[in-house]
């Protein structure tokens, strides 16, 4: 189910550098992707979208971005 409001991602460090986890908070949008999915945009351009508890990023991918998945947490009311 998508969350009404946005995520808190969980963006996984560079492999191989040992780099902490960033979290990034995406708020959602009114666009959705050809399959029928809400896109979610956050700080820096970064756009997901998000089944079940895993967010999925969307190109182009923000600079510095190694994994086309992170972890999706949902934002309360």
């Amino acid at each position: 189910m998508d969350s009404p409001h946005g995520y808190r991602i969980a963006v996984p460090g560079r492999p191989g550098s040992h780099a902490p986890q960033e979290t990034v908070v995406v708020y959602r949008t009114d666009d959705t992707t050809p399959e029928g999915h809400v896109v979610y945009l956050g700080e820096g351009g970064l756009r997901v979208v998000v089944h079940g508890l895993v967010a999925r990023f969307l190109e182009p991918y923000p600079e510095g971005l190694c994994h086309p998945f992170g972890y999706a947490y949902p934002l309360g009311d």
